[in-house]
This record gives C-alpha cells, sequence and structure tokens, in this order.
C-alpha cells in the first residue's frame, strides 16, 4: 500500500484563506506570533514527521549534536508556519513595493546573462526558502513565467494557488500525465519565457543520478533534456528569508550539451546540497530521505 505523503497541518484550504484575510488587516508581527504558537502545537502533534525531519537534519549534518537537530527541526516548523503566513501576505503587496520584499539578489548578473541568450530560461530551484515568492518577484518585474507543479492532492488548494499566481501573471503547468505538459513547457521556452520548477524531490530512478548527502539521489531528467532541446540555460535559483525580508540567490547558468546529462545534474546536486546547508532551518522537506536517496552500501556489490 502507498503511504500517504505528509501535509503540514497548516498546508490546509482553511490556513490559506485565513492568511489571505489576516494580511490585509493585521500586522505582520502579529501574524508571525500567531504562527508561532501554530507551528509549536504542530510540532508537538507530529512527532512521527518530526522525526523525519531530524532524520533528514542529521544526514545533512552528521556532526550535529542531538540539541542542535532538535533546535533545527524547531525552526523548521516555526519557519515554515512563516513561509505560510507570507503566502498570504504578499498576496496583497502592491506593484510598485515588491522590491522591498526582496532588496537584494545575490548574483543577479547570472539572471542577465541567462536572459540575454533569449533562448527562455529553465529555473530550478528546490524546497528550501520561499520558492512561491521567486515567481512572483519575476513576474512584477515583466518576465512571463510558467511553474511547473504536480497535483497537490487536494483541489482546494491547487485552485487557491492557481489564483494567487494568476495575480501576478504566472501560468501553471501541472505534470498529470497527460504529454501536453512538455509540449507546453517547449512553447512557452520557445517564447523565451521562464519555466521554473522544484527538482529535488524526484522519487523515480529513471531520473539522473547524482551523489547528494552521501547516497545516490535522482534528479528529474526533464530541465536536462528541455536545455538540450531548446538551447535555453537552467539557471538555479533560491529564495530565502533575509531578517524582515527576503534575499535571492542565483547561480550560474548552464546549458546541456549532448546525451550525456551525468556532469550537468552533478553540478545542479552540489549547488542543492550546498544551500540547504547554508539555510537548513528553511529546508521544508517532510518525507523521509531514504525514499528516494539509495545508500551507497546498496549500490556496492562487495
Amino acid at each position: 500500500m502507498r503511504r500517504k505523503p505528509f501535509r503540514h497541518l497548516l498546508a490546509a484550504p482553511w490556513f490559506y484563506r485565513l492568511g489571505f484575510a489576516a494580511g490585509r488587516r493585521i500586522p505582520a508581527p502579529v501574524l508571525f506570533g500567531v504562527a508561532d504558537l501554530l507551528a509549536a502545537a504542530t510540532h508537538t502533534i507530529c512527532r512521527g514527521q518530526v522525526g523525519i525531519v531530524r532524520a533528514n537534519l542529521a544526514r545533512l549534518l552528521p556532526e550535529a549534536s542531538d540539541r542542535e537537530l532538535a533546535r533545527l527541526a524547531r525552526a523548521i516548523f516555526r519557519n515554515y508556519a512563516r513561509y505560510l503566513v507570507d503566502y498570504g501576505r504578499f498576496r496583497c503587496a502592491p506593484c510598485d513595493g515588491f522590491d522591498g520584499v526582496i532588496p537584494a539578489i545575490a548574483g543577479e548578473e547570472n539572471l542577465q546573462v541567462a536572459l540575454k541568450r533569449e533562448r527562455g530560461v529553465i529555473l530550478v530551484t528546490g524546497h528550501i526558502g520561499n520558492w512561491e515568492l521567486g515567481g512572483a518577484f519575476f513576474g512584477h518585474r515583466g518576465v512571463k513565467v510558467n511553474v511547473v507543479t504536480l497535483p497537490d492532492g487536494s483541489r482546494q488548494i491547487d485552485a487557491i494557488r492557481d489564483r494567487y499566481r494568476g495575480q501576478y501573471a504566472i501560468r501553471t503547468i501541472v505534470l498529470d500525465g497527460s504529454p501536453f505538459a512538455s509540449v507546453e513547457m517547449l512553447s512557452a521556452l520557445k517564447r523565451g519565457e521562464m519555466v521554473a520548477m522544484l527538482v529535488d524531490r524526484w522519487a523515480g530512478t529513471e531520473g539522473v543520478p547524482v551523489t547528494f548527502l552521501g547516497g545516490t539521489h535522482y534528479l528529474p531528467r526533464g530541465p536536462f533534456v528541455l536545455s538540450r532541446t531548446t538551447g535555453a540555460p537552467i539557471l538555479p535559483a533560491f529564495v530565502v528569508r533575509d531578517g524582515a525580508s527576503y534575499r535571492g540567490i542565483v547561480e550560474p547558468p548552464f546549458v546541456v550539451e549532448g546525451d550525456d546529462f551525468g556532469p550537468y545534474a552533478a553540478r545542479l546536486g552540489r549547488t542543492l546540497e550546498g544551500i540547504i546547508r547554508r539555510y537548513p532551518e528553511q529546508w521544508y522537506y517532510f518525507v523521509p530521505l531514504a525514499r528516494i536517496i539509495h545508500e551507497e552500501s546498496v549500490n556496492d556489490p562487495g
């Protein structure tokens, strides 16, 4: 029987709607205070998921003490609740004030290099920081963004996210098994648009293997195939909380040439692992890494 994926207790339609309504009327410090209380309650109730988060952190930071792992796990639950609050707050952000939300971008020159190729951009990121905010930021800058996503499992949340993205002229491409999703991505890149996707939670072994956190992880083949086919650069980028605001981090782009995706996947894997190590308290990974990482000892015939 397939195990039902974990859903954070606060990742529910009622909390999204509450955040949208409260974001217009209640000061941010009050909202964050409420979020912190709810996060603490979630941390207390979801003991199984706390154990999963701590086990993932132990793989990421093997030198960390139990006390440090416990502290980081609490911080992850708190920051995720605040991420959901910001989801509602920034829904109301005026276009002329949105730059204040992400006042600094490290590596903005890398973004300009990618855009100047005029082949479209394949933006790849992970479940760290505020990935939804990145799409909204580019939308405010006049970049046409297409977000590739799997169905959430809740039609209400899918609809809420689709409406949210629509406010920033972000188009959603749903990977629902239809071949038209690939056609939509190719068409968007040929129009010079951005195609954004999360790449760190690929469970299938038909992906591209990379070394990740001491084991073998599989990245989806999609971004590499799209880059090789269209000449569009792959651009790793992240949005992380930085005090009261956020900061963008844009890594150098690269274009896939040839059929050997291994070196490109290895480069992306190193980038993902590096950013997670820098911001472990913003790593929202609530499923066991053991499901997607194959231990080296398993692959070793000796």
